[in-house]
């Protein structure tokens, strides 16, 4: 046995010891275990993937257990572990905000346009409604507006004129009785006081008594008959004495000349 002792001192005096490298080593990790410094596990990382992983670890590229894989993949120890579709997806998102952050920060703000006001006129829509055969009856039975009665001219002397005048304000005291109301204002605008001046006027320059019946008898539609029928005799009494006024006059006047 002593023998074989000091062939196993003699071996292990021959053994190169391990010494650590002076700088790191270029190109991936060697295989193998990890060197000791000083009876201490040491880890070696290439400088480019150090300073690579540094650099996603500030813009948070890299966070988590993906930080910790490429870490490990790095040093050697292990190939990293496969990540989740999620936590991928959010640490894609984190740097990419990060990103816009920082470029945003750099570009100086750009000022809005102000809005203008749309001057175009909506959209016309595709199909237009076709309206009811009610609303088309409703249209359709609309009258048409009335005309304005014409006011025929008259040339009355100044007697005629005076005796027209009387028989415009009697018109206007009758009117509202004969309708049972206390003014004119309160029936329709025909009979009202400048729709009694034209009537007046047209019952003058007519000649024909029927004709003047006729006209009396539209214009006080709606009137009690008793009162309508005694108003109608009364008034075409007057229009016939201006009537005969200016006659006289003429006939008169004829005479003259003859002598």
């Amino acid at each position: 046995f002593g023998d074989a002792s000091l062939r196993s001192k003699s071996v292990t005096a021959d053994m190169k010891q391990p010494k650590p490298p002076a700088e790191a080593r270029e190109g991936p990790p060697r295989p193998g275990g990890i060197a000791r410094v000083q009876g201490e596990d040491a880890i070696v990382i290439p400088s480019s993937d150090f300073y690579r992983i540094l650099k996603e670890l500030r813009t948070n590229k890299l966070i988590g257990p993906a930080a910790a894989d490429a870490l490990e993949a790095a040093a050697g120890l292990g190939a990293p572990s496969p990540q989740g579709a999620q936590a991928a997806e959010l640490r894609s998102k984190v740097a990419s905000a990060r990103d816009d952050a920082d470029d945003t920060d750099a570009k100086p703000k750009e000022e809005k346009p102000k809005k203008r006001a749309m001057m175009f006129a909506a959209e016309e829509p595709e199909e237009i409604p076709e309206m009811k055969e009610e609303e088309k009856e409703e249209i359709e039975e609309e009258p048409p507006p009335k005309e304005a009665e014409e006011e025929p001219e008259l040339n009355l002397n100044p007697k005629q004129n005076k005796m027209r005048t009387d028989l415009e304000m009697w018109v206007m005291d009758e009117i509202p009785a004969l309708f049972g109301v206390d003014d004119s204002e309160e029936l329709d605008e025909k009979l009202q006081e400048d729709g009694q001046a034209l009537k007046i006027t047209q019952l003058i320059a007519e000649t024909d008594e029927e004709k003047q019946r006729q006209n009396l008898s539209a214009w006080l539609e709606g009137a009690p008959d008793d009162k309508k029928e005694d108003f109608v005799t009364e008034i075409l009494q007057k229009v016939v004495s201006i009537q005969d006024a200016g006659q006289k006059k003429k006939k008169k006047k004829k005479k003259k000349d003859d002598y």
